[in-house]
């Protein structure tokens, strides 16, 4: 069946303005698809989960995976090898685990760390940017030319130190070949907490990247001058 685009709601004025904030998740998903998918959908997401980008009338992508399939349908695999040809999606869905707390999470006090008992949660800093840029090229490599990448990314709080994970995924997209094309901000006016003291400001905001498989416009180096 063909598909219909999304052409945003229509004003007196034209086309809706499009803001890079909002409250409403399918909203701005629909927004990224107007403004940068070239009037194609989703059709590969490897952190389907249970489909909850797809429960308000958002097309289900052709493609589906997950490292540990919740639903039936969900091919179980990883986001760093994807059982997919070269150059095979115009518009890739990834929603990664953004948490990293090291404890198991049988040990954890019931009642506490709700956010990780939750979600998946990495070990340290270091095995998130490894899962992320593999994943990342793993994603090049199955794009058309021009195709992208909606990246739903959090900054995280770990062992008292802020990591702010939003600004190294770009940095590693552009090393990797993509063009970071727009940046999104999705709202929340309430967040999961946890019993430990607050040594850093509540997060009530994630973030959707947007990147495209062509070379970056812009020369994000910087020389400091001798």
């Amino acid at each position: 069946m063909e598909r219909t685009v999304y052409y945003g709601q229509k004003t007196i004025f034209g086309d809706k303005i499009i803001s890079s904030i909002g409250y409403d998740e399918q909203a701005m998903i629909r927004d990224i698809l107007y403004l940068h998918a070239n009037g194609n959908y989703i059709d590969c997401d490897p952190t389907y989960s249970i489909g909850n980008f797809y429960k308000e009338g958002l097309p289900k992508p052709k493609y589906i995976f997950d490292k540990t399939p919740q639903i039936k349908g969900v091919i179980e695999a990883s986001s760093d090898n994807i059982p997919l040809d070269d150059e095979m999606c115009n518009v890739i869905m990834f929603d990664p685990p953004f948490v990293m707390n090291g404890e198991d999470h049988e040990w954890v006090k019931k009642g506490s760390n709700i956010i990780t008992r939750r979600f998946s949660s990495f070990k340290s800093f270091d095995e998130l940017k490894e899962m992320y840029s593999n994943s990342l090229v793993e994603f090049y490599r199955i794009l058309k030319k021009d195709g992208i990448v909606i990246f739903k990314c959090q900054d995280s709080v770990s062992s008292a130190k802020q990591h702010f994970s939003h600004c190294w995924i770009m940095n590693e997209a552009i090393k990797i070949g993509f063009y970071p094309k727009d940046l999104f901000i999705l709202l929340a006016k309430a967040r999961l907490t946890d019993s430990r003291k607050q040594q850093h400001a509540r997060k009530y905001h994630s973030y959707y990247w947007v990147f495209q498989k062509k070379e970056c416009k812009v020369n994000y180096a910087h020389k400091i001058k001798k």
